[in-house]
């Protein structure tokens, strides 16, 4: 009989610890929604495991994202479909105009929306979701936002908010027939509608973290057996959620580093005594971890297994004349981004098929103010101007002395390098299909530009060892950034290099799939005790 594996992620994106905020879907986030939990269920339905996702945030906008993400399919349990009483397995469209608006409402349409205005006043707004499903209507009283409509992607209003003078109200969560089950006050307070009291076991509840723990109790009293696994995304509120309650099954935590502070937010020591192995996605929160667990004095198996796995989608590089350099700043210095510019600005001036792309992740602030320092220097090392960027299309022409022939040379050259925000995975993975070679030279090289650069086959630089980039096979270690020339060299000059890693690539490929990382889960289920202890 196969184990039976509960993920239950966090994909919470609001203020609050108990929703996930779905933004307008002409609304770029800037954040990448994939993460470990994501691919984890991708990887072992793929592997035909026993599954189900437990969602214990309210998200009425649930299988638009699992559309996204590729897991609509999925088998999944949410706590709010309980607490609600919104069982639904197919999906009605909600038609806005049959509502009963005022005779005078005038519908405006725009490309984001469709305003509604009553006597010149604005009145209401709608607003769709990525597949079109009505998502959300605004209503407005003296110009202030007076109520909103959440509606649920499958076709029905799921709750509405209430404010008074531009303050949160009240909101009230509905049932299928309309009818409001219970209610979130504005001091945080759950108050239950007494006509369904009997589904509930208190009358009010100081928050709601409380009354989703209660149904979350309930359920894996029902559900969860021995010898079944909870796989919990590690997130501080995530943590006590889950941990404070009584334990049912083994429980794996996946440590995600875009999640969770190990060192700020590491759960606590009763927290930890329920948990039997953990999960950790990089060499160096692996380090971390271990390093915790010893400070506290607690025994648990920790290994590192990578949340993403490879699939075969070599690049195309090969096909075309340009030498594309995919340049990652995160987690690179200041100072030594500007040693590795100034290597490649000159390696492309000696060869014109060398392009540059400098990229880094649209959500970190600190990466978009090095990718806008970066194109400053490299204008004034090229001594131009944006302007000149832009006109010289128009004047090329017309300039004839040397001076000017050589600035016209230096924009040809800054026109061949991209500044690209990273701001999705399917972005990200379209960018790397045309890349000859990946540098990250961060002291902690980034986890998802790895294996996406394995499953393209493209050789990386990175300046310290880890267990992705072997030195000479799919890449190369170099520890200083005065040693990148030569290391550009290795892959630029001739492609019998290239060729090697793109072959050592396909090996690493087998390596890092699906199948191959769902067996490390079951060794991992191997290691299994009672829940941590303490040491001896």
């Amino acid at each position: 009989m196969k184990v039976l594996f509960y993920f239950i992620p966090t994909w919470n994106q609001s203020e609050n610890d108990w929703s996930t905020a779905f933004p307008e879907w002409y609304f770029t986030t800037n954040k990448m929604e994939f993460d470990d939990t994501v691919n984890q269920l991708m990887m072992f339905r793929q592997s035909e495991e026993k599954l189900k996702a437990v969602i214990l945030e309210y998200a009425p906008m649930l299988r638009d994202f699992l559309q996204r993400q590729d897991l609509y399919e999925i088998d999944y349990y949410s706590i709010f479909d309980d607490l609600q009483d919104t069982h639904l397995d197919n999906i009605r469209p909600v038609n806005p105009f049959e509502f009963a608006w005022p005779k005078n409402a005038v519908f405006i349409y725009n490309p984001f929306n469709i305003l509604v205005r009553v006597n010149n006043q604005p009145y209401a707004q709608m607003i769709s979701g990525n597949l079109g499903q009505l998502q959300r209507i605004n209503f407005f009283k003296d110009n202030k936002l007076s109520k909103v409509y959440i509606f649920d992607d499958r076709g029905f209003l799921s709750s509405i908010i209430t404010y008074a003078d531009d303050e949160f109200e009240k909101q009230e969560f509905l049932n299928l027939a309309g009818e409001w089950r219970f209610k979130l006050d504005k001091n945080g307070v759950v108050v239950i509608n007494p006509l369904f009291k009997q589904s509930f076991k208190q009358e009010k509840y100081n928050s709601m973290k409380d009354l989703i723990s209660e149904k979350y109790f309930e359920f894996i009293e029902d559900n969860l057996t021995e010898k079944d696994v909870v796989v919990l995304a590690g997130e501080r509120r995530h943590n006590q959620r889950i941990l404070d309650l009584p334990k049912s099954g083994k429980i794996i935590m996946s440590i995600f580093s875009n999640r969770l502070d190990i060192d700020q937010n590491f759960p606590s020591i009763e927290q930890l005594m329920k948990v039997d192995v953990i999960v950790a996605d990089t060499p160096k929160n692996t380090e971390l971890v271990q390093s915790k667990l010893a400070e506290l004095n607690i025994q648990i198996p920790v290994l590192q297994i990578p949340p993403f796995d490879s699939r075969l989608r070599l690049g195309q590089s090969q096909r075309i004349r340009a030498l594309k350099l995919f340049l990652l700043v995160d987690k690179t210095s200041t100072e030594e981004l500007e040693l590795m510019v100034d290597e490649i600005l000159q390696l492309m001036q000696q060869d014109k098929r060398i392009e540059l792309i400098l990229s880094g992740y649209a959500s970190n602030s600190k990466s978009m103010d090095k990718l806008n320092y970066l194109k400053d220097r490299i204008l004034d090392t090229l001594r131009i101007t944006e302007n000149d960027v832009q006109t010289v299309g128009t004047a090329e022409n017309q300039l004839q002395d040397e001076e000017s022939q050589d600035a016209i040379q230096n924009i040809k050259l800054f026109k061949r390098i991209e500044f690209y925000r990273i701001d999705s995975e399917n972005g990200l993975v379209s960018k790397l299909n045309f890349v000859r070679l990946i540098i990250d030279m961060g002291e902690d090289a980034d986890l998802y530009l790895q294996i996406a650069g394995i499953s393209a086959g493209i050789p990386q630089i990175n300046s310290v060892p880890n267990p992705y980039v072997e030195h000479q096979k799919n890449g190369l270690i170099v520890s200083d950034s005065l040693e990148l020339k030569q290391a550009l060299e290795y892959y630029l000059v001739g492609l019998k290099h290239w060729n090697e890693a793109l072959v050592y690539a396909a090996g690493k490929i087998v390596q890092y799939s699906s199948d191959n990382l769902v067996n490390l889960w079951k060794d991992a289920l191997q290691l299994t005790k009672k829940g941590g202890k303490l040491r001896e």
